[in-house]
């Protein structure tokens, strides 16, 4: 009796880094390519074709495609608490007020708290741009929507 089949093998041709979907973290991968090959007794013996290559996880080991490697990970949404501790750096920084303000509301933080949270972080002095009608903090010399430099307070 002859015994005789078909088996799938895989050969590593790469490795490193990416981010995997799944464990939704950067991961090390291993780029694997699948040939079949006609078997004998269980020993492959002679390659029949290239079956492809993809892309395994190290760590959740599951499979993906080779464009996985050129996928970059979405943004992560900051939160309120975030977005309250950052609301004087962003505004000294040279973030517009009405920037801040959006991004606050956005944050489902009512518009008066938002607007009074500005006030207690840089006072009342503002800088508005001719250009675009935005308003600053008094310390911020040039328009980042516009690039146009800033007048002085209360010119």
């Amino acid at each position: 009796m002859i015994i005789f089949g078909t088996r799938n093998r895989f050969k590593t041709v790469g490795t490193g880094q990416f981010y995997c979907p799944r464990c939704q973290a950067q991961r090390n991968y291993e780029r694997k390519q699948a040939k079949r090959y006609f078997t004998l007794y269980f020993v492959p013996l002679i390659p029949m074709g290239d079956l492809g290559e993809f892309v395994e996880c190290q760590t959740c080991h599951m499979t993906y495609k080779t464009d996985v490697l050129t996928m970059t990970p979405a943004p992560k949404p900051v939160s309120a608490v975030e977005l309250l501790n950052s609301v004087k750096i962003r505004l000294l920084k040279g973030d517009p007020v009405e920037y801040v303000v959006r991004d606050l509301t956005a944050a489902g933080i009512e518009r008066d708290v938002a607007t009074s949270l500005v006030t207690s972080s840089i006072g009342d002095a503002r800088k508005i741009c001719k250009n675009c009608n935005l308003s600053y903090a008094s310390d911020v010399t040039v328009c980042q929507e516009c690039k146009q430099p800033l007048p002085e307070i209360g010119l």
